[in-house]
C-alpha cells in the first residue's frame, strides 16, 4: 500500500475514543443534551488540537456528529429513559468492538452500562483501555418519577473510571449523600475523589451583546417538575393580575396551552432564531430546582444579552454569580417588575452578564482541562516492556512502511487472551511509529519530521433548536 495515499498531513499520534451515549430526548435527536454536549465539546477541542479521532455509539446516523473525524457506530436502544439504563445489548455492541479498530479512551455517558463495556471490552476483545465519564443525570430518590431507579448502578459504574464529570461542585455534594445510603465510607471516598465538576461553557462565536429588548420573561428549561415550572406559571399568573404588559415566552412547551393562557407563548424556532428570540427577551427565569445540575438554557440567554433572575442556589452562583437571586416568590416578582420597567437597570445587568460569560464561561477556557485529562489519563495506561512480539511488530511496520491494525494482528498471529492495547501504546510511544487519521488504524514509519494534521469540520447543517 503506497503511503502517499493518506497525505501526509493526515498522519499523527492519533488517540482514538470510544464514546457511550445517553439518549434521552429520542424524539429529536439534534436537541438530545447529550448529543449538544458531544458536539460542542468536538469542535472545541479540534480547535487545539488534530489529533482525536472518535468512535460514537449512537441509535442512529445523527447529522450534528458528522465530523471528518467521527465514525458513528449504529445501535438501537431502547426510548424509555428508565428502561435504556438498564439494557445493554452485548451482541450488538460487540459487533462494533472488532480487532481492525483501535480504542484508547472509553468516554462513557452513561455510566450504568460501564461496567457492562468495561467487562465486555477487557473479557471478550483484544481491547483494555482506562475510562473517563460524564454522567447527566443521576436517579436521586427525591426527583425521579418512574418506581425503580438505577443510582447503585450508576455508582458502580463511576468506579469503572479514572474521573467523571458532573455538572456542579452542588449536584457532587447531592450524589455523595445519596450514595452514603448504601456504600461505605471507603467507597464514597473514591467517588469523591472520581467525581470532579465540569462547567458547560458558551462558543465564542456564539456571542451577541445585549441589545433593545421587549417586555418578555423567558422560561426556556424543560417544562417538568424537576425545573419547577408549575410555580412558575402560578406566578406569572399572579403578576398578570397586576399587570398585561408582558408576554411570557416557553419554546418547549405544548402549544395548545396558550389557549388558556393569553400571556403565554410557546414559538418554536431553529437555533439561529432562537437564538433571535432570546436576544430580544426583556428577562429570563432560572427556577429552583431539585437536581441540581447545569443550566444550558441560562447561559443561552446571558451569551445572547438576556440577564436571568435566579433562585438563590449554590448551582446558580456557581454559573453566573453577578444575577440577581431570589428566595421567595414575592422576591421573584419584585425583580421581574424591576426588570420590565426599568430598562435601564435590565439594560446593566444584561452587559454585567454578558460579561461574566465572556470572561469566565467560554469553552476555550474549559476545553484545556478536558485535553489535558484525555492525555492523562490515556498516558496513564501501560505499555509493555521490551519483548520479542513488540520488536517484532517495530519492524514490520519499519519495512512494510504502512501496516493496517488487522495486518498487524494477523502478522503476529495475535491470541485471544493477549490484549493489544498495552503494545498500541508503546507503538505510539515510538518516536518513529504514527497512525492515520481516519476510520480505520493504519501504523505508518515515518522519519523524524514535523506533520501537520487537518482539524475536523461538522458537515451537518446546525439547525437544532435550544438545549434540553
Amino acid at each position: 500500500m503506497d503511503f502517499f495515499e493518506f497525505g501526509s498531513n493526515e498522519v499523527t499520534k492519533t488517540k482514538r475514543i470510544l464514546v457511550y451515549p445517553n439518549i434521552t430526548f429520542s424524539k429529536d435527536l439534534e436537541q438530545d443534551s447529550y448529543v449538544q454536549v458531544m458536539k460542542k465539546l468536538i469542535f472545541e477541542l479540534s480547535k487545539v488540537r488534530d489529533d482525536l479521532y472518535w468512535y460514537i455509539i449512537s441509535p442512529e446516523k445523527i447529522k450534528g456528529l458528522q465530523f471528518d473525524n467521527v465514525y458513528q457506530f449504529i445501535t438501537p436502544f431502547p426510548t424509555y429513559p428508565p428502561t435504556m439504563r438498564c439494557h445493554f445489548d452485548t451482541f450488538s455492541i460487540k459487533e462494533h468492538l472488532s480487532k481492525k479498530y483501535d480504542f484508547d479512551l472509553i468516554f462513557s455517558h452513561l455510566p450504568e452500562h460501564t461496567w457492562n463495556l468495561v467487562n465486555l471490552l477487557k473479557n471478550n476483545t483484544y481491547h483494555s483501555v482506562p475510562v473517563l465519564g460524564y454522567s447527566h443525570w443521576f436517579d436521586f430518590d427525591h426527583i425521579q418519577s418512574w418506581p425503580v431507579g438505577a443510582f447503585n448502578e450508576n455508582m458502580l459504574g463511576l468506579l469503572e473510571m479514572e474521573k467523571c464529570y458532573i455538572n456542579t461542585e452542588y449536584q457532587k455534594q447531592l450524589v455523595l449523600k445519596e450514595a452514603e445510603k448504601t456504600f461505605n465510607q471507603n467507597t464514597i471516598d473514591k467517588l469523591s475523589n472520581i467525581l470532579e465538576p465540569f462547567y458547560l461553557g458558551v462558543s465564542r462565536e456564539d456571542l451577541s451583546p445585549p441589545k433593545e429588548s421587549k417586555k418578555c420573561i423567558v422560561f426556556n428549561h424543560r417544562p417538568h417538575a424537576y425545573k419547577n415550572f408549575t410555580p412558575f406559571l402560578n406566578m406569572c399568573s399572579k403578576l398578570y393580575k397586576t399587570r398585561q404588559d408582558f408576554e411570557v415566552w416557553v419554546p418547549l412547551w405544548d402549544t395548545k396551552f396558550t389557549e388558556k393562557l393569553k400571556w403565554l407563548n410557546t414559538d418554536k424556532f431553529d437555533k439561529e432564531g432562537y437564538y433571535r428570540k432570546l436576544q430580544t427577551c426583556r428577562v429570563g427565569f432560572s427556577p429552583e430546582q431539585t437536581y441540581g445540575g447545569w443550566s444550558v438554557a441560562t447561559t443561552d440567554g446571558l451569551m445572547n444579552g438576556c440577564p436571568f433572575i435566579m433562585y438563590d442556589a449554590d448551582y446558580y452562583r456557581e454559573l453566573n454569580p453577578t444575577a440577581d437571586f431570589f428566595t421567595t416568590e414575592d422576591e421573584a416578582i419584585t425583580l421581574l417588575n424591576k426588570y420590565l420597567d426599568d430598562e435601564s437597570y435590565r439594560n446593566e445587568k444584561a452587559i454585567e452578564s454578558f460579561n461574566y460569560v465572556s470572561e469566565n464561561l467560554l469553552y476555550e477556557y474549559s476545553i484545556g482541562k478536558l485535553s489535558n485529562d484525555i492525555d492523562s489519563i490515556i498516558n496513564s495506561s501501560y505499555g509493555v516492556g521490551n519483548s520479542k512480539k513488540l520488536t517484532n511488530m517495530i519492524n514490520y511496520i519499519k519495512d512494510k512502511k504502512v501496516v493496517s491494525k488487522a495486518d498487524l494482528i494477523e502478522k503476529t498471529g495475535w491470541g485471544r487472551g493477549i490484549k493489544f492495547s498495552p503494545y498500541r501504546r508503546s507503538l505510539m510511544n515510538h518516536p518513529n511509529i504514527f497512525d492515520k487519521m481516519g476510520m480505520l488504524p493504519y501504523y505508518i514509519w515515518k522519519p523524524l519530521t514535523t506533520l501537520v494534521s487537518r482539524c475536523p469540520t461538522t458537515t451537518s447543517d446546525d439547525k437544532t433548536g435550544p438545549p434540553q
